[in-house]
């Protein structure tokens, strides 16, 4: 046993004394590897696992708060433990996604192609009792969240997280899934945006607007933010995410850190790649590598900071137009950014230079730019406390009540 799923505590049966015996051997067979000559050798994993049981710990909590108001869950097994039913799904799926390249697809055909995870929602659906408002949320949920609103004669409403026709490199796997939602979101009683930039590029793909289409900014609860400390010597960078590796946009900065020598301190979040280590970060004493930390304890951690790097890559039409986790939890502490220029980074930094900056690395004043910001730390630093508190009133506690506010305004009207 060289690894543990993400939900092993959850999968199969479920047996206290059994789960005990399973994390025995796993941390008996990964004790072996701390004598090898790696960098954090399975502690990136440990601290994965532990984080996760601590947060199933919290969602439980929480769960059982929901049950005792009369909430009810259905969990939907997928992957390896979907058994039989999970390999239906995926060769219809396949079989379906074949077939739409000669000929056009009914609606219920279109979902079980744009995502397997349909026929697992329908079946779902069919355990539900009579619902006031069924929600979705990913591509997997269009149709089944149409298909519950019909069924139930109840209000709908479906949750853009990502621009989805511009996910990946499938072409045609984008033009299905933006078939589909020119067929499921008009239907909708409200649909809300992760991005404005998202909702204006899905307004021009259906040709539609209503007012009830909203955008909620997926900030986070400003209670997990403390204001910044003062800092003094080199300026400090911070970049965070699950996995430290290639793709991820630190190629884009490192050439810069390595000249700049010990003038700055790049810290990093996350479980190192082992080759990404070597190629790229081997030989710089000044990038400080950290294991993963639980939300709220990264959250305060920025406080130690100067200047958050939201880097992204040119990967696809999403990463163009969404606004990431990283960028929100930045500004909400209150770090200036140096951000690459994605039309959504520069829409949220704005012109403003006291919120950051949003560069394009593949320009030939790269360079000087990154050397004009970091000369002007002191003044980046004087202005971090106005910054932060500018920014209190950007938590989910206030962006929410944009939500709240559309449900409530059709949930009482009959439907």
């Amino acid at each position: 046993m060289k690894s543990l799923s993400e939900t092993w505590f959850a999968e199969g049966y479920i047996d206290f004394e059994l789960k005990k015996y399973t994390l025995l051997a796993y941390l008996q067979e990964i004790n072996s590897g701390f004598r090898e000559n790696k960098l954090y050798p399975q502690l990136a994993d440990i601290i994965f696992h532990y984080n996760n049981m601590v947060s199933f710990r919290d969602n439980k909590k929480l769960l059982q708060e929901f049950t005792m108001k009369g909430v009810k869950f259905h969990c939907i097994e997928a992957g390896k433990d979907g058994g039989i039913n999970w390999g239906v799904a995926i060769c219809k799926e396949s079989l379906y996604r074949l077939v739409s390249k000669i000929f056009p697809l009914k609606n219920a055909a279109l979902a079980s192609a744009v995502s397997r995870r349909n026929v697992h929602l329908m079946k779902a659906i069919k355990r539900v009792t009579t619902p006031d408002l069924v929600i979705g949320h990913n591509p997997g949920a269009l149709w089944s969240t149409l298909s519950a609103g019909m069924r139930f004669k109840c209000k709908m409403g479906f949750d853009v997280e990502d621009y989805h026709p511009g996910e990946g490199n499938n072409v045609h796997l984008q033009q299905l899934t933006k078939i589909l939602m020119q067929r499921v979101l008009p239907e909708m009683n409200y649909v809300s945006f992760a991005a404005p930039l998202i909702m204006k590029q899905v307004k021009m793909d259906l040709g539609c607007n209503s007012e009830k289409w909203v955008t909620i900014l997926n900030y986070f609860p400003s209670s997990e933010f403390i204001q910044p400390i003062p800092k003094t010597g080199p300026v400090k960078l911070v970049w965070f995410s699950q996995n430290i590796a290639a793709g991820r946009g630190l190629e884009l900065l490192l050439p810069y850190i390595k000249e700049l020598g010990s003038a700055v301190e790049l810290y990093l979040f996350g479980n190192i790649d082992q080759k990404f280590y070597y190629e790229q970060l081997c030989g710089m004493p000044h990038v400080k590598i950290y294991p993963p930390l639980g939300q709220s304890e990264l959250h305060k951690e920025l406080s130690r900071f100067d200047i958050g790097l939201a880097l992204e890559l040119p990967y696809d039409r999403n990463r163009e137009l969404c606004v990431t986790n990283k960028l929100l939890a930045y500004f909400q502490a209150g770090l200036f950014i140096i951000a690459t220029n994605t039309l959504a980074q520069e829409k949220m930094i704005g012109k403003n230079y006291k919120n950051g900056i949003c560069i394009d690395f593949s320009s030939n004043n790269c360079k000087r730019t990154i050397q004009t910001v970091l000369g002007n730390i002191e003044l980046i630093r004087s202005e971090a406390i106005k910054r932060f508190m500018e920014r209190r009133g950007l938590g989910w506690e206030n962006e929410s009540m944009q939500l709240l506010n559309v449900i409530q305004s059709f949930c009482s009207d009959k439907v």
